[in-house]
């Protein structure tokens, strides 16, 4: 649980990173994926790790590349069109799939308080939503918002698919399937740059600060994080505390980026925040229950 919450706060920053950058959003995920699996290859080699030898692995891996390519691939837009704070809420409404993914996948139980909780989280976001839809014009808002709700999905099928390398493939390592994971994003992030449209006019040298922080403290760090912390903590509870991302991410938006906010948002925000905390302490009261 510490390592998820550490390494949820860590890509908290990232929506910002990426805010700094003037690339094709495509290419910021292939250069924040593809320089943080060259780092993690050259230190797996240096150390002489094996490879996973379950031709599974590398299917899983595979796939959530696809997903975390896909995810980013929406999700910068979204923080084009409406900043990273909003966008980002957005993209977490993945706690409503992560709990349907969680109870077909692994039978984890849905309570009536769970469900009670993520109708107050999604009465949260539909406050949010409402306080936001003044600032911008609303063509903007309408597509900044579904692009930001699209990432929420592939933001959830790539959690679930992280979850399901680490707990069905034997003698697997986080640092392993963050490896791996980057470095397929990096291929399919690539790919889906060659049919991108929109020109930028920076290059990599203009943005290599903010990449490079991207791809080591959010990718290999953050992420790194999230995956050990998805070993054994449930999906359910697990979405619920990946909501403190966009709690980070509003918060330095406002500060750094003068992003607007409204009373209604901020109400929001409480409802969604007292949902991790309601989540996170029923779990760990019932492993206290367990132990007694």
């Amino acid at each position: 649980m510490i390592a998820l919450i550490i390494g949820t706060f860590i890509i908290g920053i990232a929506p910002l990173l990426v805010r700094y950058c003037d690339l094709a959003p495509s290419l910021i995920g292939f250069y924040r994926c593809g320089i943080a699996a060259l780092i993690l290859l050259i230190f797996g080699f240096l150390r002489k790790h094996k490879l996973p030898k379950d031709r599974r692995f590398y299917l899983i891996t595979f796939l959530a590349g696809f997903f975390f390519a896909c995810d980013l691939f929406v999700w910068h837009r979204s923080v084009y069109l409406i900043g990273p704070g909003l966008s980002t809420i957005l993209g977490n409404t993945q706690v409503f799939y992560l709990l349907l993914f969680g109870f077909v996948l692994y039978q984890e139980k849905i309570t009536l308080k769970l469900v009670g909780l993520f109708l107050e989280a999604f009465l949260g976001i539909l406050l949010i939503l409402n306080g936001q839809v003044s600032f911008f014009e609303r063509e903007i808002f309408f597509r900044g918002a579904a692009l930001g709700l699209l990432t929420g999905l592939f933001y959830a099928l790539y959690t679930s698919t992280i979850k399901r390398a680490n707990t069905h493939i034997k003698d697997t390592t986080p640092f392993q399937i963050i490896t791996f994971v980057s470095l397929f994003t990096a291929l399919w992030s690539y790919l889906f740059s060659m049919v991108e449209l929109e020109g930028y006019n920076r290059s990599f040298t203009d943005n290599w600060i903010p990449l490079l922080t991207l791809a080591i403290l959010c990718q290999i760090g953050g992420w790194g994080l999230i995956s050990t912390g998805l070993k054994k903590v449930p999906l359910a509870i697990s979405g619920l505390v990946l909501l403190i991302q966009p709690f980070t991410a509003k918060t330095l938006s406002i500060l750094i980026f003068d992003e607007p906010y409204s009373t209604a948002e901020l109400l929001g925000s409480i409802l969604l925040f007292s949902c991790i905390y309601l989540a996170t302490r029923s779990k760990k009261q019932n492993k206290l229950n367990q132990l007694i």
